[in-house]
Protein backbone atom coordinates (compact mmCIF):
# COMPACT_ATOMS: atom_id res chain seq x y z
CA UNK A 1 0.00 0.00 0.00
CA UNK A 2 2.55 2.44 0.56
CA UNK A 3 4.71 2.09 -2.68
CA UNK A 4 1.40 2.72 -4.14
CA UNK A 5 0.78 5.77 -2.03
CA UNK A 6 4.21 7.25 -2.73
CA UNK A 7 3.48 6.67 -6.70
CA UNK A 8 0.26 8.49 -6.58
CA UNK A 9 1.46 11.58 -4.39
CA UNK A 10 4.35 11.77 -4.70
CA UNK A 11 6.14 13.34 -7.56
CA UNK A 12 7.49 11.02 -9.57
CA UNK A 13 7.32 11.43 -13.45
CA UNK A 14 5.00 10.50 -15.82
CA UNK A 15 4.94 6.81 -16.83
CA UNK A 16 2.27 4.79 -18.83
CA UNK A 17 4.04 1.82 -16.44
CA UNK A 18 3.21 1.15 -13.17
CA UNK A 19 6.35 -1.06 -12.62
CA UNK A 20 6.54 -0.60 -8.91
CA UNK A 21 2.98 -2.81 -8.95
CA UNK A 22 4.56 -5.61 -11.28
CA UNK A 23 1.65 -4.48 -13.93
CA UNK A 24 2.15 -3.86 -17.84
CA UNK A 25 2.17 -1.14 -19.67
CA UNK A 26 -1.26 0.51 -21.48
CA UNK A 27 -2.18 -1.55 -24.02
CA UNK A 28 0.70 -3.15 -26.29
CA UNK A 29 0.77 -6.17 -28.34
CA UNK A 30 0.99 -8.73 -25.72
CA UNK A 31 -1.97 -7.29 -23.73
CA UNK A 32 -4.68 -10.78 -23.73
CA UNK A 33 -7.91 -10.78 -24.89
CA UNK A 34 -9.55 -13.31 -22.07
CA UNK A 35 -9.47 -12.10 -18.35
CA UNK A 36 -6.03 -13.02 -16.22
CA UNK A 37 -5.95 -12.27 -12.41
CA UNK A 38 -3.44 -10.06 -11.12
CA UNK A 39 -2.85 -6.58 -10.52
CA UNK A 40 -3.74 -3.48 -9.00
CA UNK A 41 -5.78 -0.66 -9.58
CA UNK A 42 -5.74 2.97 -8.32
CA UNK A 43 -8.81 5.11 -7.70
CA UNK A 44 -8.73 8.74 -7.17
CA UNK A 45 -11.09 9.85 -5.07
CA UNK A 46 -11.59 13.44 -2.90
CA UNK A 47 -11.35 12.88 0.80
CA UNK A 48 -14.07 10.68 2.32
CA UNK A 49 -16.27 11.59 5.35
CA UNK A 50 -16.97 9.86 8.47
CA UNK A 51 -18.63 7.02 7.18
CA UNK A 52 -18.28 4.48 3.97
CA UNK A 53 -21.37 2.94 4.33
CA UNK A 54 -23.75 4.24 1.85
CA UNK A 55 -27.19 3.23 3.42
CA UNK A 56 -26.11 6.64 6.03
CA UNK A 57 -24.88 8.79 3.46
CA UNK A 58 -25.18 9.60 -0.43
CA UNK A 59 -21.97 11.90 -1.01
CA UNK A 60 -19.80 11.02 -4.00
CA UNK A 61 -16.82 9.76 -2.63
CA UNK A 62 -18.20 6.68 -0.74
CA UNK A 63 -20.65 5.67 -3.67
CA UNK A 64 -17.80 4.89 -5.60
CA UNK A 65 -15.78 3.23 -2.90
CA UNK A 66 -18.76 1.27 -1.84
CA UNK A 67 -18.51 -0.23 -5.64
CA UNK A 68 -15.83 -2.23 -4.29
CA UNK A 69 -17.14 -3.59 -0.81
CA UNK A 70 -21.14 -3.74 -1.37
CA UNK A 71 -23.84 -5.61 -3.39
CA UNK A 72 -27.15 -5.94 -3.35
CA UNK A 73 -30.22 -8.08 -4.50
CA UNK A 74 -29.48 -6.82 -8.25
CA UNK A 75 -27.86 -4.05 -10.14
CA UNK A 76 -28.18 -2.74 -13.77
CA UNK A 77 -26.00 -3.80 -16.88
CA UNK A 78 -24.62 -0.73 -19.33
CA UNK A 79 -28.28 -0.75 -21.10
CA UNK A 80 -29.84 0.34 -17.81
CA UNK A 81 -31.45 -3.88 -17.61
CA UNK A 82 -31.41 -5.20 -14.03
CA UNK A 83 -29.07 -8.20 -13.66
CA UNK A 84 -29.30 -10.08 -10.66
CA UNK A 85 -26.53 -10.29 -7.79
CA UNK A 86 -27.48 -11.61 -4.19
CA UNK A 87 -31.09 -12.37 -5.44
CA UNK A 88 -30.87 -15.00 -8.33
CA UNK A 89 -34.32 -14.24 -9.30
CA UNK A 90 -37.34 -12.60 -8.04
CA UNK A 91 -41.29 -12.11 -8.75
CA UNK A 92 -43.84 -9.89 -7.76
CA UNK A 93 -46.95 -10.58 -7.28
CA UNK A 94 -50.32 -9.76 -9.48
CA UNK A 95 -51.55 -7.14 -7.28
CA UNK A 96 -48.20 -5.57 -7.43
CA UNK A 97 -47.76 -6.07 -3.61
CA UNK A 98 -45.50 -9.06 -3.07
CA UNK A 99 -42.07 -9.16 -3.75
CA UNK A 100 -40.19 -12.21 -3.40
CA UNK A 101 -36.60 -12.31 -3.95
CA UNK A 102 -34.58 -16.27 -4.32
CA UNK A 103 -31.49 -15.29 -3.12
CA UNK A 104 -27.75 -17.23 -4.18
CA UNK A 105 -27.65 -20.04 -1.33
CA UNK A 106 -24.22 -20.89 0.75
CA UNK A 107 -23.06 -17.37 0.49
CA UNK A 108 -20.64 -15.98 2.90
CA UNK A 109 -19.62 -11.91 3.95
CA UNK A 110 -16.08 -10.67 3.03
CA UNK A 111 -15.16 -11.86 6.51
CA UNK A 112 -16.40 -15.43 6.14
CA UNK A 113 -19.47 -15.33 7.78
CA UNK A 114 -22.45 -17.31 6.28
CA UNK A 115 -24.87 -14.73 4.67
CA UNK A 116 -28.75 -15.73 4.84
CA UNK A 117 -32.24 -13.85 4.18
CA UNK A 118 -32.22 -12.85 8.24
CA UNK A 119 -29.18 -10.79 6.38
CA UNK A 120 -31.32 -8.69 3.74
CA UNK A 121 -34.46 -8.45 6.57
CA UNK A 122 -31.89 -6.62 8.94
CA UNK A 123 -31.07 -3.84 5.80
CA UNK A 124 -34.28 -3.18 5.44
CA UNK A 125 -35.12 -2.86 9.10
CA UNK A 126 -32.35 -1.76 10.41
CA UNK A 127 -31.02 0.81 8.39
CA UNK A 128 -34.24 2.22 5.88
CA UNK A 129 -34.90 4.93 8.27
CA UNK A 130 -31.10 5.90 7.86
CA UNK A 131 -31.52 5.67 3.95
CA UNK A 132 -32.01 9.07 1.96
CA UNK A 133 -33.85 7.42 -0.69
CA UNK A 134 -35.65 4.86 1.32
CA UNK A 135 -37.62 6.83 4.04
CA UNK A 136 -39.93 8.21 2.27
CA UNK A 137 -40.75 4.08 1.42
CA UNK A 138 -40.42 2.90 4.17
CA UNK A 139 -44.13 3.64 5.63
CA UNK A 140 -45.85 1.95 2.71
CA UNK A 141 -44.25 -1.72 3.87
CA UNK A 142 -46.40 -3.80 5.73
CA UNK A 143 -44.29 -6.90 6.66
CA UNK A 144 -40.96 -8.43 5.96
CA UNK A 145 -40.38 -12.51 5.95
CA UNK A 146 -37.47 -15.04 5.80
CA UNK A 147 -39.11 -18.49 5.52
CA UNK A 148 -36.19 -19.93 4.66
CA UNK A 149 -32.04 -19.06 4.49
CA UNK A 150 -32.76 -18.00 0.83
CA UNK A 151 -35.99 -16.04 0.22
CA UNK A 152 -36.59 -12.61 1.21
CA UNK A 153 -40.09 -11.41 0.69
CA UNK A 154 -41.16 -7.70 1.17
CA UNK A 155 -45.00 -7.33 1.17
CA UNK A 156 -46.18 -3.43 0.58
CA UNK A 157 -49.56 -1.47 2.03
CA UNK A 158 -50.60 -0.19 -1.34
CA UNK A 159 -48.95 -0.95 -5.08
CA UNK A 160 -46.11 0.92 -6.14
CA UNK A 161 -45.26 -0.03 -9.42
CA UNK A 162 -41.42 1.67 -8.60
CA UNK A 163 -40.80 -0.21 -5.82
CA UNK A 164 -38.45 -2.80 -6.88
CA UNK A 165 -35.43 -0.22 -7.99
CA UNK A 166 -35.87 0.37 -4.12
CA UNK A 167 -33.89 -2.90 -4.02
CA UNK A 168 -30.96 -2.40 -6.11
CA UNK A 169 -27.52 -2.24 -4.82
CA UNK A 170 -26.98 1.58 -4.63
CA UNK A 171 -30.38 2.01 -3.01
CA UNK A 172 -30.35 -1.20 -0.85
CA UNK A 173 -26.44 -2.30 -0.22
CA UNK A 174 -26.69 -5.52 1.84
CA UNK A 175 -24.98 -4.87 5.54
CA UNK A 176 -23.98 -7.67 7.51
CA UNK A 177 -26.44 -8.27 10.76
CA UNK A 178 -23.59 -9.93 12.89
CA UNK A 179 -21.41 -6.96 12.40
CA UNK A 180 -24.59 -4.05 13.34
CA UNK A 181 -26.79 -6.28 15.48
CA UNK A 182 -27.51 -4.37 18.77
CA UNK A 183 -25.51 -1.45 18.57
CA UNK A 184 -25.70 1.75 17.77
CA UNK A 185 -25.44 1.78 13.68
CA UNK A 186 -24.44 5.46 12.95
CA UNK A 187 -21.12 4.88 15.65
CA UNK A 188 -20.44 1.62 14.67
CA UNK A 189 -17.04 1.10 13.44
CA UNK A 190 -17.97 -1.04 10.45
CA UNK A 191 -19.37 2.07 8.77
CA UNK A 192 -15.48 3.19 8.35
CA UNK A 193 -14.20 -0.72 7.70
CA UNK A 194 -16.69 -2.47 5.89
CA UNK A 195 -18.24 -5.85 5.82
CA UNK A 196 -19.71 -6.49 2.62
CA UNK A 197 -20.54 -8.80 -0.12
CA UNK A 198 -18.73 -6.78 -2.87
CA UNK A 199 -15.86 -8.38 -5.08
CA UNK A 200 -12.86 -6.62 -2.47
CA UNK A 201 -12.69 -6.35 1.11
CA UNK A 202 -11.25 -4.20 3.41
CA UNK A 203 -8.14 -3.68 4.58
CA UNK A 204 -6.85 -0.40 5.78
CA UNK A 205 -7.66 2.77 5.72
CA UNK A 206 -4.90 5.58 6.48
CA UNK A 207 -5.77 9.16 7.03
CA UNK A 208 -5.53 11.33 4.32
CA UNK A 209 -3.87 8.69 1.85
CA UNK A 210 -6.12 6.15 0.78
CA UNK A 211 -8.07 2.94 1.73
CA UNK A 212 -6.71 -0.45 0.47
CA UNK A 213 -8.91 -3.04 -0.57
CA UNK A 214 -8.38 -6.92 -1.65
CA UNK A 215 -9.56 -9.31 -3.35
CA UNK A 216 -12.56 -11.27 -1.82
CA UNK A 217 -12.19 -14.91 -1.52
CA UNK A 218 -15.79 -15.46 -0.77
CA UNK A 219 -17.35 -13.14 -3.90
CA UNK A 220 -20.12 -14.80 -5.32
CA UNK A 221 -19.02 -14.01 -8.55
CA UNK A 222 -16.31 -16.51 -9.39
CA UNK A 223 -13.78 -16.42 -10.96
CA UNK A 224 -13.83 -12.27 -10.12
CA UNK A 225 -12.92 -10.51 -9.12
CA UNK A 226 -9.86 -10.73 -11.84
CA UNK A 227 -7.53 -7.83 -9.76
CA UNK A 228 -5.38 -8.60 -6.83
CA UNK A 229 -6.14 -5.11 -5.14
CA UNK A 230 -7.78 -1.88 -5.67
CA UNK A 231 -6.92 1.50 -3.78
CA UNK A 232 -9.08 4.51 -3.52
CA UNK A 233 -6.36 7.40 -2.91
CA UNK A 234 -7.55 10.92 -1.73
CA UNK A 235 -6.58 13.33 -3.75
CA UNK A 236 -8.65 16.81 -2.76
CA UNK A 237 -7.72 18.96 -5.49
CA UNK A 238 -9.26 18.93 -8.93
CA UNK A 239 -6.29 19.82 -10.59
CA UNK A 240 -4.16 17.52 -8.82
CA UNK A 241 -6.18 14.76 -9.29
CA UNK A 242 -6.21 15.18 -13.45
CA UNK A 243 -2.49 15.45 -13.22
CA UNK A 244 -1.92 12.35 -11.40
CA UNK A 245 -4.41 10.67 -14.20
CA UNK A 246 -2.18 12.17 -16.83
CA UNK A 247 1.07 11.34 -15.29
CA UNK A 248 -0.33 7.68 -14.86
CA UNK A 249 -0.06 7.86 -11.10
CA UNK A 250 -4.10 6.91 -10.80
CA UNK A 251 -5.92 4.65 -13.06
CA UNK A 252 -9.98 5.59 -13.00
CA UNK A 253 -11.20 9.20 -12.13
CA UNK A 254 -14.44 10.77 -12.48
CA UNK A 255 -13.19 14.26 -14.32
CA UNK A 256 -14.53 17.46 -13.18
CA UNK A 257 -16.64 18.40 -15.43
CA UNK A 258 -15.02 21.98 -16.54
CA UNK A 259 -11.49 19.36 -16.98
CA UNK A 260 -13.62 17.06 -19.79
CA UNK A 261 -12.18 18.97 -22.43
CA UNK A 262 -8.52 18.84 -21.18
CA UNK A 263 -9.21 15.32 -20.20
CA UNK A 264 -10.29 14.00 -23.95
CA UNK A 265 -7.22 16.29 -25.57
CA UNK A 266 -5.26 14.54 -22.90
CA UNK A 267 -6.71 11.07 -23.85
CA UNK A 268 -5.98 11.19 -27.61
CA UNK A 269 -2.76 12.64 -27.02
CA UNK A 270 -1.14 10.00 -24.80
CA UNK A 271 -3.30 7.08 -25.77
CA UNK A 272 -3.08 5.66 -22.08
CA UNK A 273 -6.61 6.24 -21.13
CA UNK A 274 -9.70 7.05 -22.02
CA UNK A 275 -12.76 9.37 -21.18
CA UNK A 276 -16.30 7.58 -21.53
CA UNK A 277 -19.78 9.58 -21.06
CA UNK A 278 -22.03 7.56 -18.75
CA UNK A 279 -25.33 7.26 -20.61
CA UNK A 280 -27.85 6.56 -17.27
CA UNK A 281 -31.52 8.20 -16.27
CA UNK A 282 -30.00 9.06 -13.11
CA UNK A 283 -29.74 12.82 -13.69
CA UNK A 284 -27.48 14.70 -11.71
CA UNK A 285 -29.31 18.37 -10.94
CA UNK A 286 -27.78 21.50 -9.09
CA UNK A 287 -30.22 22.39 -6.59
CA UNK A 288 -31.57 24.80 -4.16
CA UNK A 289 -33.21 24.03 -0.91
CA UNK A 290 -35.00 27.31 0.46
CA UNK A 291 -36.55 27.61 3.88
CA UNK A 292 -39.83 28.41 3.93
CA UNK A 293 -40.13 28.78 7.53
CA UNK A 294 -38.28 31.69 6.95
CA UNK A 295 -40.86 34.82 6.63
CA UNK A 296 -39.15 37.00 4.11
CA UNK A 297 -39.29 33.43 2.21
CA UNK A 298 -42.51 31.97 3.29
CA UNK A 299 -44.27 33.23 -0.14
CA UNK A 300 -44.18 30.83 -3.19
CA UNK A 301 -43.84 34.45 -5.26
CA UNK A 302 -40.68 35.27 -3.57
CA UNK A 303 -39.40 31.96 -4.14
CA UNK A 304 -40.61 31.90 -7.88
CA UNK A 305 -38.83 35.40 -8.36
CA UNK A 306 -35.14 34.49 -6.63
CA UNK A 307 -35.40 31.75 -9.68
CA UNK A 308 -36.61 33.70 -11.87
CA UNK A 309 -33.37 35.97 -11.20
CA UNK A 310 -30.90 33.28 -11.62
CA UNK A 311 -28.98 32.80 -15.05
CA UNK A 312 -28.98 29.33 -15.55
CA UNK A 313 -27.88 29.18 -18.93
CA UNK A 314 -24.59 31.03 -17.38
CA UNK A 315 -24.05 28.75 -14.89
CA UNK A 316 -24.70 25.58 -17.32
CA UNK A 317 -21.80 27.32 -19.67
CA UNK A 318 -19.63 29.08 -17.08
CA UNK A 319 -19.26 26.36 -14.54
CA UNK A 320 -20.35 23.18 -16.29
CA UNK A 321 -18.33 24.02 -19.50
CA UNK A 322 -21.35 23.49 -21.55
CA UNK A 323 -21.84 19.95 -20.50
CA UNK A 324 -24.94 20.90 -18.32
CA UNK A 325 -28.50 22.82 -19.31
CA UNK A 326 -31.14 24.57 -17.39
CA UNK A 327 -33.62 21.89 -15.89
CA UNK A 328 -37.16 22.38 -17.32
CA UNK A 329 -39.01 21.26 -14.08
CA UNK A 330 -38.85 18.76 -11.37
CA UNK A 331 -38.95 15.52 -12.96
CA UNK A 332 -35.91 15.05 -14.88
CA UNK A 333 -35.48 15.18 -18.90
CA UNK A 334 -34.00 11.92 -18.80
CA UNK A 335 -37.50 10.30 -17.38
CA UNK A 336 -38.82 10.44 -20.71
CA UNK A 337 -41.88 8.73 -20.27
CA UNK A 338 -42.91 10.36 -16.98
CA UNK A 339 -41.75 13.98 -17.67
CA UNK A 340 -44.25 16.42 -18.79
CA UNK A 341 -42.44 19.84 -20.98
CA UNK A 342 -45.59 21.42 -20.62
CA UNK A 343 -44.30 22.65 -17.11
CA UNK A 344 -40.70 24.42 -18.34
CA UNK A 345 -39.16 26.52 -16.26
CA UNK A 346 -37.18 28.16 -18.98
CA UNK A 347 -40.27 29.79 -19.80
CA UNK A 348 -42.89 30.17 -16.71
CA UNK A 349 -39.18 31.56 -15.14
CA UNK A 350 -36.97 32.62 -17.86
CA UNK A 351 -33.93 34.46 -16.45
CA UNK A 352 -35.49 38.25 -16.67
CA UNK A 353 -34.14 40.36 -13.56
CA UNK A 354 -36.53 43.38 -13.96
CA UNK A 355 -39.20 40.81 -13.66
CA UNK A 356 -37.85 39.48 -10.57
CA UNK A 357 -37.96 42.48 -9.34
CA UNK A 358 -41.41 43.03 -10.00
CA UNK A 359 -42.24 39.86 -8.52
CA UNK A 360 -40.58 41.06 -5.50
CA UNK A 361 -42.73 44.17 -5.10
CA UNK A 362 -45.44 42.36 -5.40
CA UNK A 363 -44.67 40.17 -2.95
CA UNK A 364 -43.94 43.11 -0.42
CA UNK A 365 -40.31 43.88 -0.69
CA UNK A 366 -39.56 46.83 -2.88
CA UNK A 367 -36.22 48.52 -2.69
CA UNK A 368 -35.29 49.77 0.54
CA UNK A 369 -31.65 51.90 0.34
CA UNK A 370 -31.01 49.80 -2.24
CA UNK A 371 -31.92 46.13 -0.41
CA UNK A 372 -34.92 44.09 -0.15
CA UNK A 373 -33.74 41.09 2.64
CA UNK A 374 -31.25 39.71 3.46
CA UNK A 375 -30.55 35.64 2.75
CA UNK A 376 -28.30 33.28 4.46
CA UNK A 377 -26.39 31.09 0.87
CA UNK A 378 -24.84 28.03 2.29
CA UNK A 379 -23.35 25.23 0.45
CA UNK A 380 -21.07 22.68 0.72
CA UNK A 381 -17.32 22.58 -0.76
CA UNK A 382 -15.01 19.56 -1.01
CA UNK A 383 -13.25 18.03 -4.17
CA UNK A 384 -16.74 16.82 -5.80
CA UNK A 385 -18.20 19.76 -5.51
CA UNK A 386 -16.38 21.77 -7.87
CA UNK A 387 -19.26 23.52 -9.18
CA UNK A 388 -20.12 24.73 -5.18
CA UNK A 389 -17.85 28.25 -5.56
CA UNK A 390 -18.69 29.66 -9.00
CA UNK A 391 -22.07 28.92 -9.03
CA UNK A 392 -22.62 30.07 -5.73
CA UNK A 393 -20.84 33.53 -7.00
CA UNK A 394 -23.39 33.57 -9.92
CA UNK A 395 -26.43 32.92 -7.85
CA UNK A 396 -25.30 35.55 -5.19
CA UNK A 397 -24.10 37.84 -7.83
CA UNK A 398 -27.53 37.83 -9.68
CA UNK A 399 -29.70 38.35 -6.29
CA UNK A 400 -27.68 41.44 -5.22
CA UNK A 401 -28.62 42.59 -8.64
CA UNK A 402 -32.29 42.91 -7.91
CA UNK A 403 -31.58 43.98 -4.42
CA UNK A 404 -31.82 40.60 -2.00
CA UNK A 405 -28.39 41.11 0.27
CA UNK A 406 -26.47 37.79 0.25
CA UNK A 407 -24.73 36.42 3.03
CA UNK A 408 -22.38 33.34 1.44
CA UNK A 409 -20.91 30.81 3.13
CA UNK A 410 -19.02 27.52 1.71
CA UNK A 411 -18.69 24.97 4.53
CA UNK A 412 -17.13 21.75 4.69
CA UNK A 413 -19.58 18.51 4.08
CA UNK A 414 -20.11 17.76 7.53
CA UNK A 415 -20.43 21.43 8.70
CA UNK A 416 -23.11 21.97 5.80
CA UNK A 417 -24.82 18.64 6.45
CA UNK A 418 -24.90 19.65 10.31
CA UNK A 419 -26.47 23.34 9.54
CA UNK A 420 -28.64 22.49 6.73
CA UNK A 421 -30.42 18.94 7.56
CA UNK A 422 -29.55 18.38 11.43
CA UNK A 423 -30.73 21.71 12.79
CA UNK A 424 -32.38 23.74 9.89
CA UNK A 425 -30.24 26.68 10.81
CA UNK A 426 -30.36 28.17 7.00
CA UNK A 427 -32.08 30.29 4.62
CA UNK A 428 -31.04 28.79 1.65
CA UNK A 429 -28.94 25.56 0.87
CA UNK A 430 -27.14 24.89 -2.75
CA UNK A 431 -26.90 20.68 -3.38
CA UNK A 432 -26.39 18.39 -5.88
CA UNK A 433 -28.59 15.53 -6.40
CA UNK A 434 -29.04 12.61 -8.08
CA UNK A 435 -32.40 11.71 -9.43
CA UNK A 436 -31.58 8.46 -8.72
CA UNK A 437 -33.65 5.58 -11.39
CA UNK A 438 -37.10 6.53 -10.66
CA UNK A 439 -38.67 9.50 -8.76
CA UNK A 440 -40.07 7.20 -5.81
CA UNK A 441 -36.17 7.84 -4.41
CA UNK A 442 -34.68 11.08 -5.84
CA UNK A 443 -37.40 13.31 -6.56
CA UNK A 444 -39.53 12.90 -3.81
CA UNK A 445 -37.13 12.92 -1.24
CA UNK A 446 -36.89 16.97 -1.85
CA UNK A 447 -40.45 17.33 -1.69
CA UNK A 448 -42.38 15.22 0.03
CA UNK A 449 -43.50 15.88 3.82
CA UNK A 450 -40.68 14.91 6.00
CA UNK A 451 -40.06 15.26 10.26
CA UNK A 452 -36.54 13.56 9.79
CA UNK A 453 -32.93 14.94 9.74
CA UNK A 454 -31.64 12.75 7.28
CA UNK A 455 -29.27 14.21 4.95
CA UNK A 456 -30.55 14.87 1.72
CA UNK A 457 -34.40 14.57 2.47
CA UNK A 458 -36.18 17.70 1.86
CA UNK A 459 -35.16 20.58 4.97
CA UNK A 460 -37.05 22.75 3.42
CA UNK A 461 -40.68 22.90 5.98
CA UNK A 462 -42.49 22.17 3.01
CA UNK A 463 -45.20 19.56 3.77
CA UNK A 464 -47.79 19.31 1.21
CA UNK A 465 -50.48 16.62 1.78
CA UNK A 466 -52.16 16.86 -1.98
CA UNK A 467 -48.41 16.79 -3.29
CA UNK A 468 -47.60 13.23 -0.88
CA UNK A 469 -51.07 11.92 -2.56
CA UNK A 470 -50.22 12.73 -5.86
CA UNK A 471 -46.52 11.24 -5.41
CA UNK A 472 -48.27 8.10 -3.39
CA UNK A 473 -50.55 7.55 -6.72
CA UNK A 474 -47.88 8.30 -9.29
CA UNK A 475 -45.68 5.84 -8.18
CA UNK A 476 -48.53 2.94 -7.41
CA UNK A 477 -49.91 3.11 -10.92
CA UNK A 478 -48.79 1.32 -14.40
CA UNK A 479 -46.21 3.40 -16.37
CA UNK A 480 -48.38 4.47 -19.19
CA UNK A 481 -50.60 6.07 -16.30
CA UNK A 482 -47.77 7.76 -14.72
CA UNK A 483 -47.00 10.50 -16.87
CA UNK A 484 -50.43 12.32 -15.79
CA UNK A 485 -49.92 12.42 -12.10
CA UNK A 486 -46.07 13.54 -12.29
CA UNK A 487 -47.71 16.87 -14.58
CA UNK A 488 -49.80 17.71 -11.49
CA UNK A 489 -46.58 16.55 -9.84
CA UNK A 490 -44.86 19.38 -11.51
CA UNK A 491 -47.39 21.74 -11.47
CA UNK A 492 -47.73 22.16 -7.67
CA UNK A 493 -44.07 22.67 -7.54
CA UNK A 494 -43.61 24.99 -10.23
CA UNK A 495 -46.56 27.05 -8.28
CA UNK A 496 -44.98 26.35 -4.72
CA UNK A 497 -41.14 25.88 -5.48
CA UNK A 498 -39.70 24.99 -2.07
CA UNK A 499 -36.52 23.68 -4.08
CA UNK A 500 -35.60 25.41 -6.97
CA UNK A 501 -34.07 23.24 -9.96
CA UNK A 502 -31.05 24.61 -11.52
CA UNK A 503 -29.39 22.40 -13.86
CA UNK A 504 -29.14 19.27 -15.28
CA UNK A 505 -25.29 17.73 -15.54
CA UNK A 506 -23.82 14.80 -17.60
CA UNK A 507 -21.70 12.53 -16.46
CA UNK A 508 -17.55 11.06 -17.18
CA UNK A 509 -15.26 8.60 -16.12
CA UNK A 510 -11.65 8.02 -17.31
CA UNK A 511 -9.90 4.62 -17.13
CA UNK A 512 -6.56 3.62 -17.93
CA UNK A 513 -6.20 1.71 -21.62
CA UNK A 514 -4.45 -0.99 -19.76
CA UNK A 515 -7.20 -2.77 -18.33
CA UNK A 516 -9.41 -5.09 -20.20
CA UNK A 517 -12.97 -5.58 -19.37
CA UNK A 518 -14.55 -2.26 -19.04
CA UNK A 519 -16.85 -3.28 -21.96
CA UNK A 520 -18.41 -5.52 -20.50
CA UNK A 521 -20.37 -3.40 -18.70
CA UNK A 522 -20.46 -0.07 -17.48
CA UNK A 523 -22.03 -0.22 -14.29
CA UNK A 524 -25.30 2.42 -13.46
CA UNK A 525 -25.42 1.45 -9.78
CA UNK A 526 -23.39 4.23 -8.24
CA UNK A 527 -23.24 6.77 -9.98
CA UNK A 528 -21.96 5.02 -13.44
CA UNK A 529 -18.91 3.66 -11.97
CA UNK A 530 -16.95 0.91 -13.82
CA UNK A 531 -17.45 -2.31 -13.00
CA UNK A 532 -14.16 -3.12 -10.87
CA UNK A 533 -15.02 -7.48 -10.37
CA UNK A 534 -14.79 -7.29 -13.83
CA UNK A 535 -11.53 -5.00 -14.79
CA UNK A 536 -8.27 -7.50 -15.23
CA UNK A 537 -4.81 -6.01 -16.21
CA UNK A 538 -3.93 -6.61 -20.21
Amino acid sequence: MNEIFRRTLGPLAAAACLAALGIGCAGGANAQATPKRGGTAVIGVSVAGATLNTQLTSAVTPLIIADLWASGLFKYDKTGNKKPQIASSWEISKDGKVYTFHLRPNLKWSDGQPFSSEDVAFTLNAFAKYNTYLVKVLPNIDRVETPDANTFIVTLKEPQSSALEGFDKEVFPLMPKHVYDGTDIPTNPANRAPVGMGPYKFVSWEEGRGITFTRNEHYWDQPKPYLDSVVAVFIPNVQQQQNALYRGEIDVLRPALPQIGRTIEQAKAKNAFEVREIKVNAAERLSLDINITRETLSKPLVRQALLTAIDRERISKDVYQGLAFPAMNAIPEQFTKLTDPSVDYNKQFAYDPAKAGKMLDEAGFPLKDGKRFTVDFTGAVNADAFYAEPAAQIIAANWRAIGVDVKLSLLEGQLWTNKVFKDRNYDVSMVSLTARTDPLFGVDRSFLCNTTNVPYVNPTGYCNPDLDAIAAKAAAVPLEERRQWYKQYEEIIARDMPHLTLTNAKKFFAISSRFGGIDEEMDLAFNGNPDMASVWVK
